[in-house]
């Protein structure tokens, strides 16, 4: 087991293969309908910058909830690459987006890609010096929380606004970016529930307190991002009857006039609100590792739907490609947690943060 395990050198070359691979079934001849790359970046995009953001913010805060996991999701930081990666492939298919034909000063074809390749870079450089300088045991200078969390936010803005807002073009929603990186963090505490069913019993038996204590946190954030997701995605539908904005309300009457449109727009409002809402209301259920597990996977499941809603009608996708990225990603992934002890500094003896 113990050789499984990545190093750093053999991490990026794996990243660049994955990407190889992917560029090769997309213009390889594999593929008829170029939209499963964009599904699926935006979709990643969320998770792994979302998880290295959580643990960006409860360091600037010093919270400590999130001891038992801030290693784990740090060590995603090698993902960030592979995002900047994936996206350089999509310049041969900008001809998805409707604007392209009548490109304008900010939707064109040069500046679309440089921004947002810039911003993807960006996040990835202060991810890669977030993590090594948060798990070296030095002491953390605040900066490098700062500097990770205003690139992320803004690659999650340019996701709203550029990949998904306009592929409706030339439909408008100013509430996108903020909508996007609020989401994009709800994703990464799903991430940490995740990860706790993968460490809890290893963790359980070196800090059976704190680790119990840490999980009832992630189930509360859960619990609580539930609502703030909800009120966001209220507000939307607010905010264009209340100012009185008739030609935005096709983007959804569109969707939910048909199939699937109806049944994604349902499972995604199950699974990023109903669902964790109405099981993490009890106490009980916050401290319970099946509940917290089972609710992350299913917002997950939510974000995955939600994404499909926005693109679908716009963007067309090849369904076996689709999953075969996700599933490539997801090994991907599961291989970069298991080679945490590697591709971060190691933890000094004494290092003992949780309470």
């Amino acid at each position: 087991m113990h050789d499984t395990k990545l190093s750093i050198g053999g991490c990026y070359s794996l990243l660049l293969i994955l990407a190889v691979t992917i560029g090769l079934i997309e213009y390889g001849g594999l593929v008829d309908q170029q939209g499963s790359l964009l599904l699926t970046l935006s979709f990643w995009g969320a998770i792994i910058q979302g998880a290295v953001a959580v643990a960006a913010v409860t360091a600037l805060v010093r919270a400590k909830w999130i001891a038992s996991l801030r290693r784990e999701l740090l060590a995603l930081y090698p993902l960030l690459l592979l995002l900047a990666l994936l996206f350089a492939l999509l310049w041969p298919q900008l001809e998805l987006f409707p604007w392209d034909n009548h490109p304008t000063a900010w939707l064109n074809r040069p500046f679309f890609m440089g921004r947002n390749l810039v911003s993807l870079v960006l996040t990835f450089i202060a991810g890669r010096q977030l993590a090594l300088h948060s798990t070296q045991g030095t002491p953390f200078k605040d900066r490098y929380a700062v500097i990770y969390l205003a690139a992320f936010v803004l690659s999650q803005s340019l996701v709203g606004y550029d990949w998904l807002m306009s592929a409706a073009f030339p439909w408008v929603n100013t509430m996108f970016g903020l909508y996007f990186f609020t989401e994009s963090l709800y994703a990464g505490i799903a991430v940490s529930g995740l990860a706790m069913l993968l460490y809890f019993r290893l963790r359980i038996k070196a800090a059976p307190e704190q680790t119990t204590l840490h999980l009832r946190d992630v189930g509360l954030l859960l619990f609580g991002f539930s609502i703030l997701w909800a009120g966001l995605f209220f507000a939307q539908f607010l905010l264009i009857w209340y100012a009185n904005l008739p030609e935005e309300v096709h983007f959804v009457t569109e969707r939910l006039s048909h199939s699937p449109g109806r049944e994604l727009c349902w499972l995604f409002l199950i699974s990023l609100f109903l669902a964790p809402f109405v099981a993490l209301l009890g106490g009980d259920a916050k401290g319970d590792l099946r509940f917290v597990s089972s609710i992350s996977l299913l917002v997950l499941a939510g974000l995955f739907a939600e994404r499909l809603f926005i693109l679908l009608p716009a963007i067309p996708y090849h369904g076996g490609a689709l999953l075969l990225y996700n599933g490539l990603i997801f090994v991907m992934m599961l291989l970069v947690l298991h080679s945490s002890e590697r591709l971060l500094p190691q933890a000094p003896p004494e290092r003992n943060e949780g309470q």
